[in-house]
């Protein structure tokens, strides 16, 4: 499958759960990814960017309990024979590659250019015959003895941000003073509004220019501005995942969805994109709180 239908596919996936569920979109796969784990291949390796993102999204869709996912060649190796009538999912792989080449003077120079492969997996509850191999028998399985609120307050209170709450209705992140602005925690209906609103705003945080440097646009200039938006809402999702609570998206949001769609529909690569901003942002975040404080550190560890 070629690069530009991959993207039309994730995209299409996107555009679908967005004109079904709304502005609530994300939660079918925020709930599977909860409960199931975050999408990892045979190998117990995380999927990344919008692998992860779009993996995570078919075990929504699909219905799969199991994370794990591999090609073809990788499940026959571990005795597992995948079902009659399945159909795999494609997963993007990509990587700079340095070449030589001639320049306009004629001279040889080297640059690097990308590397884009697509592979077909299929998840483990499409095969028959995997004893979950990959596992040793005397691994000890991880435990968790802290709650998921308090992991949640753990990386936002260690992730360095300065952050002020208020006696208002309003959230928002300051680019000018670098520091983000929330109401206080009595004046939200539950933790899942609370924990999606700070996740937002703790994405847009990352975008600063000390950090990840990102355009914030403004409210008026819709393309920009939205564009940033969509990146925090996925990043707040993904960032949902990894603390493991129940953070439900911004309610004000319902009025970029049709832009959403309708820019994901003329430029499929915008998700591409959009989700790998988002996770860099995450991956910031959970890395400056993991430096900060070695309990993360275990949580991480021990997911």
């Amino acid at each position: 499958m070629a690069q530009s239908n991959i993207l039309n596919e994730i995209a299409n996936k996107v555009i679908k759960l967005m004109e079904s569920e709304g502005i609530n979109w994300s939660k079918p796969w925020k709930t599977t990814t909860k409960n199931n784990g975050q999408p990892i291949s045979i190998y117990k390796q995380d999927y990344k960017g919008i692998n992860r993102w779009h993996l995570g999204m078919t075990m929504a869709v699909m219905g799969y309990n199991s994370p794990v996912f591999a090609t073809f060649n990788k499940w026959k190796e571990v005795g597992a024979k995948i079902k009659k009538g399945e159909k795999s999912h494609e997963v993007i792989f990509f990587k700079k590659i340095k070449i030589t080449e001639k320049n306009e003077q004629g001279d040889q120079e080297e640059k690097m250019i990308p590397l884009l492969k697509t592979f077909r997996v299929f998840n483990a509850d499409q095969v028959e015959g995997w004893e979950g191999n990959w596992l040793t028998d005397d691994a000890k399985q991880p435990t968790q003895n802290w709650d998921d609120v308090e992991l949640a307050d753990l990386i936002i209170n260690s992730s360095g941000a300065a952050i002020e709450h208020r006696n208002q209705d309003q959230a928002f992140y300051m680019p000018s003073t670098d520091k983000i602005v929330m109401p206080e925690r009595s004046q939200f209906k539950d933790d899942s509004g609370y924990y999606g609103t700070m996740f937002h705003e703790l994405v847009h945080w990352t975008g600063h220019t000390s950090r990840l440097d990102r355009k914030f646009g403004t409210r008026f200039g819709n393309d920009t501005y939205a564009k940033e938006e969509l990146i925090a809402e996925l990043g707040a999702a993904m960032l949902s995942g990894i603390a493991k609570v129940d953070a439900e998206p911004r309610a004000d949001h319902a009025k970029y969805l049709n832009g959403w769609i309708k820019g994901l529909k003329e430029q499929p690569k915008m998700i591409m994109a959009a989700a790998s901003n988002a996770e860099k942002a995450a991956e910031l975040i959970i890395k400056q709180s993991s430096d900060t404080n070695d309990l993360i550190k275990t949580l991480i560890a021990a997911e």
